[in-house]
C-alpha cells in the first residue's frame, strides 16, 4: 500500500489553441465531484473512500508532536527528510469508512491535550488527528493513508502545500524549506484558523460537517477513549 509522502507537481502546461495565435495557462483542476479517492492502512484491513465533492487544504506539520506520533507508531519513514508530517484539513463527511471499522483505534500524548490522534491496531498506520475539545467540524488526514495509484489524481485532491508549521521544533534541519516558508510559531495559528475557517464555511453550505468518522452521531464523544501513550515513547 502508499508508504510514500505525497508531493504535488509545481508546473504549468501552455496552450495554444490551433485556429488562434493566442495562448492559455492550465493549471491542475481540482478533483471534480464524482471522483474519489481510496483509503487504506498498508495491511489493506482498514479501508475507505475519500469523497472529491470538496476542496481541503494541505498542510505539513513539523512540531515535536506529530514526530512523536510516527515514532510510537513505528513509521518515521512516512515523515518527510525534515522531520515533517503531511496532512490533509478534510470535511469529516467527505471521509467514509467501508471495511475495518473496529481496527481503528486512538491515543493521546499527554493527558491535557485535546489533539487526539487515529490509527489502525493491525499495522499500525497513521490515519489522521482531531481535536477533541472543539465542534467536530474537520479531522486532518494524513496523506500516507490515501491509496490511489493514479498520483495525478492524488496531486488534484492535495493541491500545493498551503502551510508549514511548527518547523522550528523540528527533530531535524528545516532551514532549507520553502514554497511555502513556515509559518512563525506567533502566527501559525492565525494562518491555521485561516483555513480552517475558509474551508468550514464551504462544508457546512454543502452539508459536508457530518457524520464524523469519529465522533458518534449527534454529539461530541469519541468513538473510542484514547489511550494516553507519552510515557511510552523513548
Amino acid at each position: 500500500q502508499n508508504e510514500s509522502v505525497v508531493r504535488p507537481p509545481h508546473r504549468l502546461v501552455l496552450q495554444v489553441a490551433p485556429s488562434s495565435a493566442a495562448s492559455r495557462i492550465v493549471l491542475p483542476s481540482a478533483m471534480s465531484s464524482n471522483e474519489s479517492l481510496p483509503l487504506s492502512c498498508a495491511c489493506g484491513e482498514v479501508q475507505g473512500t475519500l469523497s472529491g465533492s470538496g476542496k481541503g487544504s494541505y498542510i505539513v506539520c513539523y512540531c515535536t508532536c506529530c514526530q512523536d506520533m510516527h515514532t510510537f507508531l513505528g513509521k518515521e519513514s512516512l515523515m518527510d527528510a525534515q522531520g515533517g508530517c503531511h496532512f490533509r484539513m478534510t470535511a469529516p463527511g467527505d471521509i467514509k469508512f467501508t471495511k475495518g471499522e473496529s481496527k481503528i483505534n486512538s491515543f493521546k500524548l499527554t493527558e491535557k491535550t485535546g489533539t487526539v490522534r487515529w490509527y489502525t491496531d493491525c499495522c499500525k498506520s497513521p490515519i489522521g488527528a482531531t481535536v477533541s475539545d472543539l465542534p467536530p467540524f474537520m479531522m486532518d488526514l494524513s496523506t500516507s493513508f490515501i491509496a490511489a495509484k493514479d498520483r495525478a489524481l492524488v496531486a488534484r485532491s492535495l493541491g500545493p502545500i498551503t502551510m508549514r508549521m511548527f518547523a522550528d521544533s523540528s527533530k531535524k534541519d528545516t532551514s532549507a524549506l520553502d514554497n511555502p516558508k513556515p509559518s512563525s510559531r506567533t502566527f501559525w495559528l492565525f494562518t491555521y484558523m485561516y483555513h480552517f475557517l475558509k474551508f468550514s464555511i464551504r462544508w457546512w453550505w454543502r452539508g459536508a460537517l457530518s457524520p464524523h468518522p469519529f465522533f458518534v452521531k449527534g454529539g461530541k464523544k469519541l468513538i473510542c477513549e484514547p489511550a494516553v501513550v507519552k510515557a511510552k515513547i523513548a
